[in-house]
């Protein structure tokens, strides 16, 4: 059994590595200095980090991390994680709902209610799909898959909104959600308070940037010239929940 300290340091290794490219991966460094132990690696979004001396052993003897650089007389070291390592964070990740994740969970239960998947369940059907398939791998084709599952999950969305204020734009393409979304966003903002009209406005672009981020996840990012990295997938499900999270909930103080 870890302790929260441990778990954390796992999730935050597995994060990193999976930030960078496969083609570019490598070792996590560690120094061992006073109390602490540093851990250097380019998948940090601040390098290097700090965990207690004792964390990274236990990992090592609970085969979660392997060595791949035995420790020198000065207190330096290479590790990897190991394929249990990576089955040990899917589990965290499938259990976590600590405080630090409260607004993760709140999204979460709201897309879990009845209510929520009685009125878009197809569009919750992809969403959760992709947000499974996030915590399962980071190859390049699953990460495409995801962006392809996010753009399903966000036309569903806008279909089934369309036909639960029975408007016209059923007719238009069911890939032109903007539009779409316009529409009823339009149509319901006068229902709502001064204070709310310009946060309903707001939701307009943001849903038309989230659907930019998605498309070029799709594509594997193939215009930029860039490789996708776990990050990536981890922005565009994060992104596509909170927007349709945002919409639903203004739709819904609008009634």
């Amino acid at each position: 059994m870890l302790e929260p300290e441990q778990e954390e340091l796992l999730v935050l290794l597995v994060e990193a590595g999976r930030n960078v490219p496969q083609n570019k991966r490598e070792s996590f460094w560690a120094m061992e200095s006073g109390n602490d132990t540093v851990i250097s690696h380019p998948g940090f979004a601040r390098p290097p980090i700090k965990t207690y001396k004792s964390n990274v052993p236990f990992l090592l003897t609970e085969e979660l991390l392997t060595l791949s650089q035995p420790r020198t007389g000065k207190g330096k070291f290479e590790f990897e994680i190991t394929p249990k390592g990576f089955k040990y964070y899917e589990y965290l990740k499938q259990r976590i709902t600590q405080p630090l994740h409260r607004v993760e969970t709140e999204v979460r239960s709201y897309f879990s209610t009845s209510q929520f998947q009685e009125k878009h369940p197809k569009a919750y059907k992809k969403w959760l799909d992709a947000e499974e398939m996030l915590w399962k791998s980071d190859s390049e084709q699953q990460l495409t898959v995801i962006g392809h599952l996010c753009r399903e999950a966000m036309q569903e969305f806008a279909d089934s909104i369309i036909r639960q204020y029975q408007l016209s734009e059923s007719s238009v393409d069911k890939a032109k959600t903007v539009i779409r979304i316009r529409r009823v966003l339009n149509l319901k903002k006068e229902s709502l308070g001064q204070t709310e009209k310009p946060f309903l406005d707001a939701l307009l672009p943001y849903w038309g940037t989230v659907s930019d981020l998605i498309q070029r996840q799709e594509h594997g990012a193939q215009k930029e010239g860039k490789p996708l990295v776990w990050e990536d997938g981890r922005r565009v499900v994060f992104q596509t929940a909170i927007v349709m999270f945002e919409i639903d909930r203004a739709l819904a103080r609008s009634q």
